[in-house]
């Protein structure tokens, strides 16, 4: 995620030709970027105390993002990003644990995996699987981008990051029921998943959204340091 932003930064906010050649040629981990952000958060779910509190908590600072974007990047602001589908997961989690948990496992995460798959061209209009079978959207809720939380866009509608709940939400539930999974046999995982060969590293997965808040504002600062001395120098 970091060096994802990282190219990001050098593709658009202090473009240089290397920093969009790296952007565009990094499609795929993009994707398993956001996705592996996506069930790892659905995971900690079955971890948590409060769902209700934490994704509340996640919404504010979301909103927060969607209202600081809105100044740096007029008209492409941050309408519904990876936080805001975290959030809305954890929210919906928390309301509804008693229903999602008289649901085995067995019979979640397969249609989790069947929803998401089917819904992950949404944004392009149309749901299936991709010159297999195809089933256009009616062009009625195509017609405002009012839809745009779940994934129903047209041409024109922008978003710095767009992580909309279908097909997101569905990782993010099936993550959940793999969370529960472990919780519910974690004492009978192998011997690796208990040892610490790496304490930084579990710091800062415990401190993951001050890294999420703040790495941007760091990157930002040095880059354009490193921008200027480099302007100076010429």
């Amino acid at each position: 995620m970091v060096v994802y932003h990282f190219l990001f930064d050098m593709a658009f906010i202090v473009p240089t030709e290397w920093g969009r050649t790296a952007y565009h040629a990094n499609d795929d981990i993009i994707v398993f970027d956001t996705a592996s952000f996506i069930l790892l958060a659905g995971i900690s779910c079955a971890f948590s105390r409060s769902n209700l509190k934490r994704g509340g908590r996640l919404l504010a600072i979301a909103m927060v993002f969607t209202i600081v974007t809105a100044f740096v990047f007029p008209g492409e602001a941050i309408y519904f990003g990876i936080l805001h589908l975290m959030s809305t997961g954890m929210i919906l989690y928390g309301a509804f644990d008693g229903y999602f948990k008289k649901v085995p496992a067995a019979v979640m995460i397969p249609v989790c995996s069947i929803i998401f798959t089917l819904t992950y061209t949404i944004s392009k209009g149309f749901v299936g699987i991709k010159s297999l079978f195809e089933i256009d959207l009616p062009e009625e809720l195509l017609a405002n981008n009012q839809l745009y939380p779940f994934g129903v866009i047209k041409g024109g509608f922008m978003s710095v990051d767009y992580v909309p709940l279908l097909p997101w939400l569905f990782l993010f539930l099936g993550g959940a029921y793999i969370g529960g999974l472990i919780v519910k046999y974690r004492e009978k995982l192998p011997s690796f998943c208990y040892a610490d060969p790496l304490p930084w590293l579990g710091f800062i997965g415990r401190h993951t959204l001050i890294v999420y808040i703040l790495h941007q504002p760091v990157i930002l600062a040095v880059v354009y340091a490193v921008d200027y001395l480099m302007k100076l120098g010429k």
